[in-house]
């Protein structure tokens, strides 16, 4: 193997609230660590509920106050530290460390992520990031997508040079997951439906609830998950008699090892943590066609598909899952590949291949 030719990495995103960007950030930056590399961990919010998965031994820097001020401080840590290289997680960081790095004028690579499409992004800067993506693309030396699908779009429908385009996928904790034993573990478990995410409207929760309706009358639905859409959802699963639990932001691994089918009923989905981590722990998964799930799934290898906004077709899948879940190994097996380790080798990969370019 070669030397490494990247020694100092800084990964910069706007905070650790609950979120796959944000857990991206943070699973990276102490991969990165793992790795063998001098990383910074820089957030312009340290608090949230992904704060636990960074390393402690990690160097954590916050930078508080408004998208200016954060600016100016990510702007005069780059000129102090001169990191080999600086990742910016999800649109609005893009920005920003662009702008940063052009005050710093240190001979640090800035690599851009976008980890969702423009229609879910909140924020004027993270919109502002994708008007403004092809500006941005040249004024860093590479910009990863974390899908395929995505890839495409912001080489297609944003005008980015495809040459400074990259795909890497999430890195998952895989490591955590508890995984069925085989197809019987997982067929004499309950009557189970589990889904994790934010509740908000592009993850189709209340067409999930109202798919129950079709499922067998002992079958239970776990979202796990908080967000502006609890009121809806929590009005529409008191018309189930207890058979839908709204238990709020948890850590995901023990439910997984409790249910029987995972469901991702979102519209879109740039990539799909989730999904990995349902595969991980052995579970069949229902998942629609919204983008990063297919990839994951290798188009419906390693799960079943449904179209978006087909009621029917999502509860007759949730229907076959539940009656037969199959075998958990394939699905274990595939997980496997977006485990964390794997992913920071392909980021040190391009990392290094930046060095060259000095």
């Amino acid at each position: 193997m070669s030397a490494r030719r990247t020694r100092k990495v800084a990964v910069y995103v706007h905070g650790l609230r609950a979120g796959g960007a944000e857990r991206t950030a943070a699973v990276l930056a102490s991969g990165f660590r793992a790795a063998g590399l001098d990383a910074t961990l820089l957030v312009d919010d340290p608090e949230g509920e992904n704060r636990g998965f960074v390393d402690p031994a990690i160097r954590f820097v916050a930078l508080p106050g408004g998208h200016a001020a954060s600016i100016l401080k990510l702007s005069r840590w780059l000129a102090r530290e001169r990191p080999d290289v600086a990742l910016a997680i999800d649109a609005s960081a893009d920005a920003k460390l662009v702008a940063a790095s052009l005050l710093a004028r240190a001979p640090t690579r800035i690599v851009l992520s976008y980890h969702g499409y423009e229609g879910i992004v909140r924020g004027r800067i993270g919109r502002a990031a994708y008007r403004l993506a092809p500006l941005l693309a040249r004024a860093s030396e590479k910009t990863v997508c974390v899908s395929d699908g995505l890839a495409r779009h912001l080489v297609a429908d944003w005008r980015l040079p495809a040459s400074r385009v990259a795909s890497i996928p999430n890195p998952i904790p895989v490591e955590h997951s508890l995984p069925a034993a085989d197809s019987a573990d997982l067929a004499n478990r309950p009557s189970a439906i589990l889904a994790v995410g934010r509740l908000v409207p592009e993850k189709n929760y209340a067409g999930l609830i109202e798919a129950l309706a079709h499922c067998p009358p002992e079958t239970r639905l776990t979202i796990l998950g908080e967000g502006p859409e609890r009121p809806r959802l929590e009005a529409l699963a008191a018309g189930f008699d207890g058979r839908v639990a709204l238990p709020g932001y948890t850590e995901p691994w023990a439910a997984y090892a409790s249910a029987r089918v995972f469901a991702l009923t979102s519209t879109s989905e740039s990539f799909g943590n989730v999904v990995v981590e349902a595969l991980a722990s052995g579970l069949p998964v229902v998942a629609t066609t919204c983008g990063g799930p297919e990839e994951i799934l290798a188009q419906g290898r390693y799960g079943r598909l449904v179209p978006v906004g087909d009621p029917g077709a999502l509860a007759s899948a949730l229907v076959a899952a539940l009656a037969d879940p199959g075998d958990p190994a394939p699905r274990v097996a595939r997980a496997a590949t977006y485990a964390t380790a794997r992913v920071v080798e392909s980021y040190l990969a391009l990392f290094d291949s930046l060095q060259g370019d000095r």
